[in-house]
């Protein structure tokens, strides 16, 4: 009789973001594919109450202490019995390699990246961590390349899954461009230069205010920001930007909207999708920017640029570069054969490299392996 595939997915992150959602997607679609799949999950985060009503889940707080930590997740797993177990989030590798090492060293452990690594972790405490890993699963090669330098991480371990973008859900009856400026209360002649995510200072929100008044004199010109803060983190930050809105004198050129589960009509009422993140690890909403046929200028560092293929995908600007920014804004605005010809490659790569349903199959495959 074949044994039957078991998984315990592990996130006690607390936010709401795509890391969770993320979790939450892998779930139900691991389960689909035949898996048994039980989660632990922080009972604050909203994907917790999702999954309850279908998955197999088990709420607790943020891990805080590791060896506690390790401890709650053996009295979790003691009558489960799950060999395999996977998380997302970089601050649960702590406790769950401890649990591996002290109570359950026949355990398969798999960490899929969505964070960079940061400062060098070649230390004994992360070498020993690390030891009990035994996947990896890196989202770009950037990023598996950084794992290999700054960790002890063994490259053998390290595997290239990318995270995959839902098509399906972009693949509904569109809006047109005059009915989603509609819904969103736009102007419906402007040129809108759009930006979608969380309310954050490294998001750089406020360096597209700041371009946006070196080019006042182009009234065709607005920008929507479109996300919400982060709870209890944010609020001084969006009281900031509107600040600088009023003091720019650009009331009427910058629209705040809150974050909504249909981001359709924010891409078809867009022109230009920005990403002006600071250092973005990945950035999903750049793919389904690229999906939706939008040109995209971002920050030529990390995630962006390796998403726009150092700018085969898409066009790229410096940290802080008003003028580069400027640049680059007209030449998608002016040189239109080009812009769309550079679009439809976008969109074509997207769908060869990041859809979910390739994602899936690859992970299924991966944690297969390790099961046998």
């Amino acid at each position: 009789m074949t044994k039957p595939r078991r998984i315990g997915i592990v996130c006690t992150a607390p936010g709401n973001g795509g890391l969770e959602l993320f979790t939450l997607q892998l779930a139900k679609s691991l389960r689909a594919l035949g898996w048994e799949v039980h989660l632990l999950l922080n009972q604050q985060s909203n994907i917790y109450a999702l999954a309850k009503e279908s998955l197999p889940a088990t709420a607790i707080q943020e891990f805080k202490r590791a060896k506690n930590s390790a401890v709650i997740v053996r009295q979790w797993n003691r009558h489960l019995k799950l060999d395999l177990l996977f998380t997302s989030y970089n601050k649960d590798i702590k406790p769950l390699s401890i649990y591996k090492r002290w109570y359950h060293r026949s355990c398969k452990l798999v960490y899929q990246q969505h964070m960079k690594v940061g400062v060098k972790k070649r230390d004994i405490i992360h070498r020993l961590r690390y030891q009990m890993l035994d996947l990896w699963m890196a989202p770009l090669v950037y990023l598996r390349e950084e794992t290999i330098e700054k960790t002890t991480v063994l490259a053998s371990k390290i595997r290239l899954v990318p995270v995959g973008l839902e098509l399906e859900k972009f693949s509904k009856e569109k809006l047109s461009r005059q009915e989603a400026r509609a819904v969103l209360q736009l102007p419906e002649t402007a040129i809108i230069i759009g930006c979608l995510g969380r309310i954050d200072p490294k998001k750089g929100q406020d360096f597209l205010i700041q371009a946006l008044a070196t080019l006042k004199e182009d009234t065709r010109l607005v920008v929507l920001i479109m996300g919400n803060i982060t709870a209890h983190e944010g609020d001084n930050w969006i009281e900031k930007l509107m600040q600088l809105v009023n003091e720019l004198g650009l009331n009427n050129r910058v629209y705040f909207k809150p974050y909504q589960k249909d981001v359709m009509p924010f891409y078809q009422a867009i022109d230009v999708f920005a990403m002006p993140s600071h250092g973005e690890t990945y950035g999903l909403v750049t793919l389904e920017a690229m999906y939706c046929e939008k040109p995209v200028i971002g920050v030529n560092t990390d995630g962006t640029r390796a998403l726009l293929e150092e700018g085969t995908y898409g066009w790229l600007h410096e940290l802080g570069d008003v003028s580069g920014f400027a640049t680059q804004l007209y030449d998608i605005i002016n040189n239109q054969v080009s812009t769309q010809h550079k679009i439809a490659a976008a969109k074509m790569n997207v769908i060869a490299q990041y859809d979910f349903n390739d994602t899936i199959q690859l992970m299924d495959t991966y944690l297969q392996e390790l099961l046998k």
